[in-house]
């Protein structure tokens, strides 16, 4: 049988061992990632966001910069994809933590109370565009205006409920260039930044121009938004200001 002394350093060294497991034990506990869910639009709406059945896959400049905010505060980030009008009464009910992107003038007479904005995280000016030979003709000349699949007209649902215009979607920004240099099309919606991004890809920088008598441009704004965690929110506009440069990297990056 053991003597006294042996029995005593047995136990103080059970004991230091119990201590260190419970140590390394919080520690990493207290390591993992707070985890939130980001609502996303399931749109094509490449290089600012992109989210297609059947991958999902989240992408662009949106994706890079959440997750640039993720890494630099420790943070979980899983994104939800979903159609704009399902995504929006999944955030409202409480099902979401962060929605991007979002904006205080949207839906304002639907929304619940308590929607915590970011700073704008990229400004954008919504455009029509036309080939150059029919910039300037009268506004009822175009007819059939076409838009990214999933994104809804309101600003022209007057002119949609008179029979003024009628709607053509296209899955991307790419299609709604192409159908409106073959003629299928008389117009197409979508931002400034968009259109020059995939028409310089396409070398094809001179092709459309910006008609606005059909949609005056003004600036617009996508913000990150949370019912649930004002304090995230805080955090993010903490990190636009901290990390500034990275941002612009981004936006560059991207031709934002």
């Amino acid at each position: 049988m053991p003597s006294p002394l042996v029995l005593r350093r047995c136990r103080a060294l059970w004991f230091v061992a119990l201590l260190s497991a419970q140590t390394w034990y919080c520690a990493g506990y207290a390591s993992e990632p707070e985890a939130y869910r980001v609502g996303v639009e399931q749109v094509d709406y490449y290089p600012i966001y992109s989210a297609v059945p059947p991958e999902n896959q989240y992408r662009g400049y949106a994706r890079e910069l959440l997750d640039l905010f993720a890494d630099r505060e420790h943070l979980r980030l899983t994104y939800v994809p979903l159609p704009v009008r399902r995504l929006s009464h999944t955030y409202w009910s409480g099902q979401l933590d962060l929605v991007f992107p979002d904006n205080p003038r949207w839906e304002v007479h639907r929304k619940p109370a308590g929607v915590t904005y970011s700073q704008p995280v990229l400004q954008f000016q919504d455009a029509m565009l036309v080939l150059p030979e029919r910039r300037g003709q009268p506004r009822e000349a175009f007819r059939r205006l076409g838009f990214v699949r999933g994104f809804t007209p309101w600003k022209f649902r007057d002119d949609i409920a008179a029979g003024r215009v009628v709607i053509k979607e296209a899955p991307n920004p790419e299609g709604l260039i192409h159908m409106v240099i073959a003629g299928y099309i008389d117009a197409a919606n979508m931002a400034q930044q968009v259109a020059h991004f995939h028409l310089k890809r396409q070398g094809r920088e001179q092709s459309l121009v910006v008609e606005r008598s059909l949609l005056p441009l003004r600036d617009s704004y996508y913000h990150l938004s949370s019912i649930r965690h004002p304090e995230l929110i805080q955090r993010f506009d903490a990190f636009l200001q901290r990390e500034r440069e990275a941002v612009q990297a981004l936006k560059a990056k991207y031709g934002l």
